[in-house]
């Protein structure tokens, strides 16, 4: 499979959305089950979470993009902690 700049017509972007209805419609109901499961969590689960979804998608990326290092994995976790999460106790309350 192409990555998308590299068809022909890029960036201009030609498709069916009708057949895209069904994986939308799929989606939307995925994310809505997720969302309401995560507002059950307490603040250090979800404080968690947080971190290894975006580590995960780090992760992913770099695979995809072949620039995958795993000795640095920690060091990753580490400044996403430190740099774009603060600790719950530092969040203030709503």
């Amino acid at each position: 499979m192409k990555w998308n700049w590299q068809n022909a017509d890029w960036p201009d972007f030609r498709y069916e959305a009708a057949s895209l209805m069904a994986f939308e419609r799929k989606f939307l109901q995925a994310a809505g089950e997720v969302i309401g499961a995560v507002r059950h969590f307490n603040e250090d689960d979800s404080y968690q979470l947080r971190i290894e979804v975006l580590s995960d998608e780090a992760v992913k990326t770099s695979e995809t993009h072949g620039s995958v290092c795993l000795n640095s994995f920690g060091r990753f976790a580490k400044w996403i902690s430190a740099s774009i999460m603060p600790p719950p106790s530092s969040v203030p309350a709503r």
